[in-house]
């Protein structure tokens, strides 16, 4: 049985784990260069302490999906004061996909954006993530812009979803 619910400090580990899973599976979709700065980032010595206060921080959303103890999906961002939050990753072990955990990761964190007073929730993601597209697109995110060549290269498409 799956859990989605808010991270806990003593979660650290095994999302920073979980999290590096993800980016490995990005090998050959995204850029080299990008997926390896992503994980050597993660890697660095003293992140967990930086999870442990973002976990903390009272303008993040830090969401897990949590299968036998084990981090197997995430989701993070952070609350803007203009009414506007920020998904900054979404992600499921690659082992753990096809079950609804990024459907369900994703209805929370909007679930706890409109908790807290937001009005509308933003991200962006690169063409080449077709399975995300089709998450945001069946959820009644919109395509709001594009930003080209934005990361490594990469086009980036701004997401938006208003929040009723």
């Amino acid at each position: 049985m799956t859990t989605i619910r808010l991270a806990r400090t003593e979660d650290s580990k095994s999302l920073l784990d979980c999290e590096i899973h993800i980016w490995e599976s990005l090998r050959g979709i995204l850029p080299e260069e990008w997926v390896s700065e992503e994980i050597t980032r993660i890697r660095k010595a003293g992140l967990m302490d930086h999870w442990k206060l973002f976990i903390q921080d009272e303008t993040r959303i830090v969401l897990v999906a949590v299968e036998e103890d084990q981090v197997v999906g995430l989701a993070y961002g952070r609350v803007e004061g203009g009414g506007t939050s920020w998904l900054s990753f979404l992600g499921v072990h690659l082992e753990s996909r096809g079950k609804g955990l990024g459907r369900s990761l994703l209805q929370r964190f909007v679930d706890e954006a409109k908790g807290r007073g937001q009005m509308k929730v933003s991200l962006n993601t690169a063409p080449q993530l077709k399975a995300a597209i089709s998450l945001y697109n069946s959820m009644g995110f919109l395509p709001e812009g594009l930003l080209r060549r934005h990361s490594y290269g990469v086009d980036l498409i701004i997401y938006s979803r208003f929040l009723d």
